[in-house]
């Protein structure tokens, strides 16, 4: 079946470029992001299409610093002769602007208009080493006279965030012109800021005029960005300013000849002193920002290249090829939960091992003694959700799978709050044992605050629960744990790994089998979440999902409980973690009752959830499920278009609402979720059959019969297989026969052979 794209009344993805251009309004505003290299202080940067959102700031210890808050940074450009004052993207100043585009790149965003024959372009990225945002205002005089312009860049300073331990940052700030930094530095000096860096500031590289230093300066009496005074012919008045708005503006002037082209630079960062803004601004040049622009273009470009997908869907193929890198490194930055790093860490090693390999390491050097983790790491979170071990026992093994480095179980780590240390292998065991022995009346693992579903988090009459969800997570990482320790040689942890798994199968299948599907939590009062026997929350879709997963379902209950998920959770806008939704609180269930139906959690379709779902689906031959699976969740649906959901088509998104009226197919939060990486495994590796072995790459593609020819381009292991896949015959699972180079593969296992590049044709 052919659909037409939603997303072309919007725009397009330029292959050739590898951006989407935005080329007329979006259904909202659309967000792009950037950062700087996982470490020491680490940028998250978003930037909309008319230019503004959030900038922050995060270092090793977990502080941070929330730098500009949503919806208060903009770039204003006005004629000085002519006083028409715009903005290149079209709001949020009223003056019609023409030509509007915006060219969303995985390493940067270029915004264009042209406005009274002045054609400006605003390039936004953040350097690969730096601790800034940086703009680049290029402005062309299509005039054949000399033009005046002043260029204004503002930004109201947050400066508040969180300390190590997840403690809130008060605000106490004010602000200073300082013309020898050609700009503004904002300042918070409350004795709850836990380091020296909660300060800010933005300047200007070059022809400095004059700036301001707080929000009510800038704007008139209504604090409206779209109506500032500048638009009156106002200029910055070199005011300090005191007080929770404090903020930033920067005036250049410039004298641009007749088809003439001038460029102003801005930079809005983190600091610790004046000094230091000094160097920066000393070492900082536009020739610099333009050499740092291409190498954050060589970056994504180099992680873009170790996976691609043709499936002929031109839209989720760019997705995929494109930005799904760039969502998954920008999760690592963004997430602090140490369930958030170690599922990410599963996709993200397929493009860039070196982010991965540290990753982990710092996420199990938060492990305590006894092998529990804490909730997150940076800041600390340390309340007790049961899933964290079961990560551990998922994510390592996959991710030498993927890269065949058995080295890293050998790596020394410290355990968190004491003295001992111990290699990867070690903290692997350790979580191993301490979910075999946190267990609850009925033998199942204890759910304590929550699980994967933070939403089950418990008020305080909710008592004691166990999860089958992470009972079912520990039997997958059993087996992987097994596997391991078979090809370390380890018969002793094989055969322990093999008992534990055998007994918490027996248990799951004795007490969490409802008669249709698995429930999905057992309380303490016998009540159980998930069961038929309700009105509301009768099934939960991941525990219909694991229980394929870790093969603790028998076959005849594995194919109950994934039509259950057909018949009760699929939707035409995703798949829901329970329905139906709860309409009024339970002390039972949780926080997760008490949430609007039909949104997020409860009710709603809930994307990341979706992608073990997925996973599920091929795992068990249904291979037209599956493919359902990933176009519900990505982008552009048909069942949910891009004008009811509004979702960005460049990024996965969170969730689904449900809600009927204005609500209903919308989006929310794109970027900041762990659907990525799921997905990312379902296409490349399940759909497409391209999945990492230990022994080589595996493959096994379960493919719609909507799709008679497929390609999957993957970098493994250091060779790059071009994989072409013949679905023809519409027999649509596993392979029938696989040439590798022009000669037969027997089995379906390509072991590494050290070429740069080997050519794979699949007949399914």
């Amino acid at each position: 079946m052919s659909y037409g794209s939603s997303v072309a009344p919007y725009g397009h993805f330029d292959e050739k470029e590898g951006c989407f251009v935005l080329t007329s309004k979006p259904p909202r505003k659309w967000v792009n992001l950037h950062y700087n290299k996982p470490g020491e202080h680490e940028v998250y940067a978003e930037i909309t299409n008319i230019g503004d959102g959030p900038i922050w700031v995060r270092d090793n210890e977990g502080c941070k610093c929330n730098l500009v808050g949503y919806d208060s940074k903009f770039l204003y450009v006005r004629d000085d002769d002519s006083g028409v004052a715009f903005c290149p993207g079209g709001e949020p100043a009223p003056q019609k602007v023409d030509d509007v585009t915006c060219r969303y790149y995985p390493a940067k965003m270029l915004i264009q208009g042209t406005c009274e024959q002045l054609r400006v372009s605003q390039r936004v990225f953040v350097p690969q080493d730096e601790t800034f945002e940086a703009w680049t205002v290029t402005i062309e005089n299509l005039s054949r006279r000399k033009r005046h312009v002043s260029v204004f860049a503002y930004a109201m300073f947050q400066l508040t965030g969180n300390d190590a331990l997840g403690r809130g940052v008060a605000k106490d700030n004010s602000s200073q012109i300082l013309p020898e930094i050609g700009g503004v530095l904002v300042a918070n000096r409350s004795r709850s800021c836990p380091t020296d860096r909660y300060k800010g500031y933005i300047l200007t590289l070059r022809d400095f005029f004059a700036a301001t230093g707080y929000r009510d300066y800038f704007t008139r009496s209504d604090f409206g960005y779209g109506t500032p005074k500048l638009l009156w012919g106002w200029d910055c008045d070199n005011r300090d300013g005191f007080g929770p708005d404090s903020a930033g503006a920067v005036q250049v002037k410039l004298e641009i000849s007749a088809k003439g082209i001038a460029r102003a630079d801005f930079l809005i960062g983190q600091t610790a002193s004046v000094a230091e803004i000094k160097a920066v601004r000393k070492r900082v040049t536009p020739a610099y920002l333009d050499r740092e622009s291409k190498k954050q273009d060589a970056a994504e470009a180099k992680r873009a290249a170790m996976f691609r997908v043709e499936t002929g869907h031109p839209d989720q193929d760019a997705l995929i090829n494109w930005f799904s890198k760039k969502q998954m490194v920008s999760y690592i930055i963004n997430k602090s939960g140490f369930r958030d790093n170690m599922q990410n860490n599963l996709g993200l090693s397929m493009c860039d091992y070196d982010i991965v390999r540290p990753n982990i390491l710092r996420a199990l050097a938060s492990q305590y003694p006894d092998g529990r983790p804490p909730h997150g790491f940076r800041p600390l979170n340390d309340l007790q959700y049961s899933d964290k071990p079961a990560w551990i026992l998922h994510c390592v093994p996959w991710v030498i799978k993927e890269t065949g480095d058995f080295a890293l179980l050998d790596e020394v780590v410290p355990y968190f709050r004491s003295d001992e240390k111990g290699t990867v292998w070690d903290h692997i065991l350790r979580a191993m044992r301490f979910l075999a022995k946190d267990t609850g009346a009925n033998g199942l693992c204890d759910q304590h605050h929550a699980d994967w579903n933070d939403g089950l988090e418990p008020s305080e009459k909710t008592g004691a629960r166990e999860s089958v969800m992470v009972t079912q997570q520990f039997c997958f990482g059993l087996l992987e744990v097994e596997e391991l320790a078979r090809r370390r040689g380890d018969a002793a942890v094989q055969q322990e790994a093999r008992a534990l798994y055998e007994e918490f199968k027996r248990r799951l299948n004795e007490v969490a089998w409802d008669g249709q599907w698995y429930v999905r939590t057992i309380c303490a009062s016998g009540y159980r979440l998930g069961s038929d026997a309700h009105k509301e929350g009768k099934i939960f879709m991941n525990t219909q999902s694991w229980a394929v997963l870790s093969q603790t379902a028998p076959p005849e209950r594995a194919k109950s409980c994934m039509e259950a998920v057909d018949r009760m959770i699929e939707h035409e806008c995703g798949f829901r973690i329970a329905a139906p939704p709860y309409t009024q609180f339970d002390e039972r269930v949780g926080k997760f009752s008490a949430s609007r139906p039909n949104v997020v959690e409860n009710g709603g379709c809930y994307c990341h959830a979706a992608g073990f779902k997925g996973v599920a689906d091929c795992m068990m031959g249904r291979a037209e499920a599956a493919w359902r699976t990933f176009r519900k969740v990505a982008p552009g649906s048909p069942w949910n278009p891009i004008a009811q959901s509004q979702a960005e088509p460049f990024s996965f998104t969170n969730c689904y609402s449900i809600v009927a009226g204005g609500m209903y197919g919308k989006s929310v939060y794109p970027w900041r979720t762990g659907t990525c990486s799921w997905m990312v495994q379902l296409l490349v590796e399940w759909i497409l059959g391209a999945r990492r072995h230990y022994d080589g790459l595996l493959i096994d593609p379960c493919l719609t019969k909507e799709i008679p020819r497929a390609k999957v381009t993957r970098t493994f292991r250091g060779t790059r297989y071009e994989i072409e896949i013949d679905n023809t015959a519409g027999r649509c699972v596993g392979a029938r026969e696989i040439t590798v180079d022009g000669k037969r593969l027997e089995g379906n296992i390509i072991a590494p052979a050290g070429k740069k590049v080997s050519k794979v044709r699949v007949m399914i």
